[in-house]
């Protein structure tokens, strides 16, 4: 996984998903906070898709939300959350996922289609709403 070959935009999701997970006072960083950071993008890029693609965001989000919360806290300073394998899974299939497509960086889109793709807690909240990689890349792909 090399974190030049993604987008401005990618790297502030995975910033936020940073600032989520510290500010739960979790130690490990996970598909469950990029997910999170995903769907509470202002501009709701996320949630679009979702849509695009026939499902639920607001499922997505209650699933999310339920599985960030039931992941393990740390008391005291947590100090920086590692990145967990999950995650690295997640995110060097989205730069698979980027060059398959012939994209130079891997874009945000990429990253949501690859954590509807590796088993994770992220993924079974994507599957709550109704949400597959498939359909997810049909919708990419008409944008």
């Amino acid at each position: 996984m090399n974190l030049e070959k993604f987008t401005e935009r990618a790297k502030g999701f995975l910033q936020a998903a940073n600032t989520i997970a510290a500010r739960e006072s979790h130690q490990r960083l996970t598909p469950e906070h990029l997910l999170k950071a995903l769907m509470d993008d202002d501009q709701g890029m996320a949630a679009n898709l979702i849509r695009r693609a026939g499902g639920a965001p607001d499922r997505v989000v209650q699933a999310v939300d339920l599985a960030v919360g039931k992941l393990p806290k740390v008391t005291g300073d947590a100090g920086q959350a590692y990145t967990d394998q999950a995650l690295v899974r997640v995110l060097d299939e989205a730069e698979k996922l980027a060059q398959k497509a012939g994209d130079s960086f891997v874009p945000v889109e990429r990253m949501l289609m690859a954590l509807a793709m590796v088993k994770s807690a992220a993924k079974t909240a994507l599957d709550a709403g109704a949400v597959n990689a498939q359909a997810l890349n049909t919708a990419i792909n008409d944008i």
